[in-house]
């Protein structure tokens, strides 16, 4: 499972993690960033529900063709440092495309 994390209006992948151990992992980095918000692609709905038990604002968003576009960018590196990293830069494609539709969606308003 990727992690990205976004500071301002720009998404940057952060770590792949095994969906296994994510939810220990995830409320370190909860924790250690300051997050208030979570947004995921698809994920089976006991995940979800972990997250929200969390007290953090889960949103989803669509990922469709995230892990094709994050190898696509990753095409320059190595297929070993690429298959470490397609995960958390899919991640970051899905976040950025949320803050963006938000962005959209403020402006409209």
């Amino acid at each position: 499972m990727g992690i990205a994390l976004a500071t301002g209006p720009i998404a940057e992948p952060l770590v792949t993690l095994n969906f296994n151990t994510a939810t220990q992992l995830l409320k370190k980095l909860i924790k250690e960033h300051n997050i208030d918000e979570i947004v995921v692609g698809d994920c089976p709905d006991k995940f979800l529900n972990q997250l929200v038990s969390l007290g953090l604002s889960v949103h989803r968003q669509d990922e469709t063709l995230s892990t094709y576009d994050a190898t696509q960018a990753l095409l320059h590196t190595s297929q070993k440092r690429r298959h470490k990293s397609e995960h958390a830069a899919a991640a970051a494609l899905i976040l950025q495309n949320w803050l963006d539709a938000s962005t959209d969606a403020q402006h409209q308003s």
